[in-house]
């Protein structure tokens, strides 16, 4: 598939299956990372704008929600950090990323 030339877009079959991949892999990950000291990245490369035109989320906020709702994340614990590291290089597309992440902070 070509890229969406607008800022939102339908998601694609391949895209929800892709993201289901993502949820399981973050449901079997997350528990090893809980209990390591140190700095935990996460890098999406094409992010994108955080959400498609029908209202599903993007990889970065299933990312995100993951570890906020992950029960060994719910506190914080001494010597680890985590990080999240969202690339997008259409500005329009960014921008909507930044709004759905401050949106998960409220």
């Amino acid at each position: 598939m070509a890229t969406p030339k607008t800022t939102l877009w339908p998601i694609q079959p391949h895209t929800q299956t892709k993201h289901l991949i993502l949820r399981r892999y973050l449901d079997a990950w997350l528990p090893m990372m809980a209990t390591y000291k140190g700095r935990i990245v996460f890098i999406d490369g094409f992010a994108g704008p955080g959400r498609y035109s029908g209202g599903e989320d993007g990889s970065p906020i299933i990312a995100l929600k993951a570890l906020l709702d992950h029960r060994h994340f719910k506190a914080p614990q001494p010597n680890r950090q985590v990080a999240f590291l969202f690339i997008e290089k259409e500005r329009d597309r960014a921008e909507a990323l930044e709004k759905e992440i401050a949106a998960l902070k409220t």
